[in-house]
């Protein structure tokens, strides 16, 4: 289950791959940042659905 404190450390993430490496990182390394963070658990459609929303809406 993504928490609030996982989806903030996505967008802190996200943001901060952004200003190293001029572009947006894909959903893939997105989806990778985020079971890296959690670890043991295998994310559902769901969540990924989120973890894209949040992609979309750090993207420029």
């Amino acid at each position: 289950m993504l928490t609030t404190k996982i989806t903030f450390a996505l967008a802190d993430w996200t943001r901060e791959w952004r200003k190293c490496r001029d572009k947006n990182p894909s959903i893939d390394e997105c989806v990778q940042f985020v079971e890296w963070k959690l670890e043991d658990y295998t994310l559902s459609d769901s969540d990924k659905r989120i973890i894209e929303s949040i992609l979309f809406y750090e993207s420029e």
